[in-house]
C-alpha cells in the first residue's frame, strides 16, 4: 500500500455547473483558462459527485511511485461520476522538454473522455494565435497518451482509498 499526503478541499457542487461531455469540459476548460490568465497553476485533480467536487492537489500523487495508479485510486470513489486533471503540463521527447499546455482531461467511469490543451509561450501565457485543441472519444480520435483508463484500472484492480489523519473540509 502506497502513503500519499495530498491537499483536498471539497467545494459543493454549482446546481448550475453542466453534466454533459461538452458542457462539462468547456466549463472546466474555460476555469483554467482563467486561473492560467493569473499566473503559474498546479496540477488538479477534481473528482466529480453529484453534489460536490473533490479537488486534489496533483503533483504529491504524481511523485508517489505509480502516478497512474495513484490517480486510479480517486475513481474508485462509489459516486465519482467524472475524473478531470488539469493544469500546466510539461511534453518531453525523448527526455527534452518540448512545450508547456494548459490541458484538461475528463475521463468517465464508461470509458468516455473529453481533452482540451493549448500550448503556452515563453511567460506562462496561452500562446496567441493558437486555437486550443479540443479531442473527444466520441469523435474516435485516439486517447492522449498516459491520460484515462482510471475508471477501468480502478475496477480491475480494485483500488480503494484509504483516508487517515488530517480534517477533510
Amino acid at each position: 500500500m502506497t502513503r500519499v499526503r495530498v491537499r483536498l478541499a471539497h467545494a459543493p457542487r454549482d446546481p448550475d455547473f453542466p453534466d454533459g461531455d461538452d458542457a462539462l469540459g468547456t466549463a472546466v476548460w474555460g476555469r483554467l483558462v482563467q486561473a492560467v490568465g493569473k499566473g503559474p497553476v498546479r496540477p488538479m485533480l477534481v473528482a466529480v459527485f453529484a453534489e460536490v467536487a473533490q479537488l486534489v492537489d496533483l503533483p504529491p500523487v504524481l511523485a508517489a511511485g505509480d502516478p497512474h495508479r495513484g490517480i486510479a485510486a480517486f475513481a474508485s470513489q462509489p459516486g465519482a461520476v467524472a475524473l478531470a486533471a488539469a493544469g500546466v503540463m510539461v511534453r518531453r521527447n525523448g527526455g527534452r522538454v518540448v512545450g508547456r499546455f494548459a490541458m484538461v482531461f475528463i475521463e468517465w467511469p464508461d470509458g468516455r473522455w473529453w481533452s482540451c490543451d493549448h500550448p503556452l509561450d515563453a511567460e506562462g501565457a496561452l500562446l496567441s494565435g493558437v486555437e486550443a485543441d479540443v479531442q473527444r472519444a466520441v469523435d474516435g480520435a485516439p486517447k492522449p497518451g498516459g491520460l484515462g483508463g482510471w475508471f477501468r484500472r480502478a475496477r480491475f484492480e480494485q483500488l480503494a482509498l484509504k483516508w487517515e489523519g488530517g480534517e477533510v473540509n
